[in-house]
């Protein structure tokens, strides 16, 4: 007989959760421990993140040593003997209360969002609703069950689906949350156990999200540590961890791909991608130009699958330039508040990045049809660039800025379309845009990429199957197509 999911008292104090209070808030939400073993975890050692509105160091939170994290692998060891043998049913009633905690908490979460990733209200907000609809999502999915693949009178072969045990979550920052919730509700549903290591930069908002699962699961199954420079290595190379889920670019991924080698663990990787958007000549100008601007600068540029090369057929071209000019004017960027529609980047690493790609822009004499560029004043405020028919050959076209700004180029014949955009060493999206269908259709299936948006920017689906192609990933070879 399987143990309890929740003990009397561990019901008791998920039912009677309340919502967050202003003075809750400020004792929770501002205080930052590790979780390992089902408590929180203090360390000798602490640093504090970087808001990027304003470069004001944020919090202390706690730096995990090799100690920490080898009793957080030996707790999710022993949780994933229990954890594997609850019941599906269980296992997704205890994901759906988390997802009732978290959005108990939506609008606290929210405020971390911001001033740990310097996201403008309604992003952080929605990256809140994101996560949650992730574990919605693995709360309500049906999970495979035993399969018949073959039964003769001589021999019956059934498919079925196991655990594979500790889970190494690394995640980014620059969607700390909802990258993280989705391989934490993934894992849990499967009946492994999770270990979260949040980038440096945004410790803040999953470390907070652990501690208010610690009523709802069982110790050992979800923890979440901040570590140092070694920690992820060390999580990588440890042989009772049993798959890495890593999202974040393509040099570290090859690391870790590396470094998993040793014992022959599982590992996902989702990588760095230089996505195409591809506009046909008889698209709405006006109202495609609004769509295209928010793929392209979502999260100021900060989105593995925004849209970082734009491919505009030369019969509009003029015309939809203007009108992608005309909506992104509009925007109010800078430090986040109510009203912003871009915020910071979010670290001084990568606003360096972008401000070398637009200083190289400006050195080879390109066109721009919005120069914006780094600010003057305190945080990392870049205002949104767009960049004349750069050549193919450039930086702007060839690297991933990973920033608010993106190169405009035009075509004219599809064979050489299809050249150029194929031209890469990453694959990890596209969206094409044309009021022809069947076009986009014909066109969708000879681009070397992940996922294809038809008549949409990038919006990821739990639903949805993301897999890279060539540097920009490993974990699958299917391919999804969003129409």
């Amino acid at each position: 007989m399987l143990r309890p999911l929740f003990s009397p008292a561990q019901r008791s104090i998920a039912k009677k959760r309340p919502l967050c209070s202003p003075a809750r808030a400020q004792f929770l939400f501002s205080t930052f421990a590790n979780v390992i073993d089902g408590k929180t975890r203090d360390s000798s050692q602490i640093h504090q993140s970087i808001n990027p509105s304003n470069c004001q160091k944020l919090w202390d939170v706690p730096i995990a040593s090799r100690d920490d994290l080898q009793d957080a692998i030996a707790s999710a060891q022993k949780a994933f003997t229990t954890w594997s043998a609850v019941s599906g049913s269980d296992r997704q009633g205890s994901i759906a209360q988390l997802r009732d905690s978290l959005l108990s908490c939506k609008e606290d979460i929210a405020e971390l969002l911001m001033k740990e990733a310097g996201k403008p209200r309604m992003q952080a907000t929605l990256e809140v609703d994101h996560a949650c609809g992730f574990l919605d999502y693995f709360a309500n999915v049906k999970l495979p069950s035993e399969e018949v693949i073959h039964e003769d009178a001589s021999l019956k072969l059934s498919l079925q689906y196991m655990p594979l045990g500790v889970i190494g979550a690394i995640v980014p920052w620059n969607f700390p949350l909802v990258l993280a919730m989705a391989k934490v509700a993934a894992a849990l549903a499967a009946g492994n156990t999770v270990i979260v290591k949040p980038s440096p930069y945004t410790p803040y908002s999953i470390l907070k999200v652990a501690e208010l699962a610690i009523p709802i699961l069982p110790r050992g199954v979800f923890q979440a540590i901040n570590g140092d420079d070694m920690t992820g290595p060390e999580m990588t190379l440890h042989p009772d961890i049993n798959k890495i889920s890593f999202t974040g670019s393509t040099r570290a991924g090859k690391h870790i791909l590396a470094a998993t080698s040793n014992t022959l663990k599982e590992c996902t990787l989702e990588l760095g991608g230089n996505d195409p958007a591809i506009i046909f000549p008889d698209v709405d100008i006006q109202a495609v130009a609004q769509q295209v601007a928010l793929g392209a600068f979502f999260n100021s540029g900060q989105f593995c699958l925004g849209s970082k090369r734009l491919y505009i057929h030369e019969a509009i071209y003029n015309d939809f330039r203007d009108a992608l000019v005309d909506v992104v004017r509009t925007w109010k960027v800078g430090p986040v508040d109510e009203d912003v529609m871009l915020g910071p980047i979010q670290n001084e690493m990568q606003f360096n990045v972008v401000t070398d790609i637009f200083k190289d822009c400006k050195a080879k004499g390109y066109n721009f049809a919005l120069e914006g560029g780094p600010s003057n004043g305190p945080g990392y405020i870049f205002h949104p660039t767009i960049v004349d028919r750069p050549p193919d050959g450039s930086r702007i076209v060839t690297e991933e800025p990973f920033g608010p700004i993106v190169p405009l180029l035009s075509w004219s014949d599809e064979s050489g379309l299809i050249s150029r955009v194929n031209d890469t060493k990453t694959g990890l999206g596209c969206s094409i845009w044309a009021k022809d269908v069947e076009a986009s259709k014909r066109l969708a299936p000879k681009i070397q990429s992940g996922s294809v948006w038809l008549n949409s920017f990038a919006k990821p689906h739990p639903q949805g199957y993301l897999s890279g192609r060539k540097e920009s990933g490993i974990g699958g070879f299917c391919r999804t197509q969003y129409n």
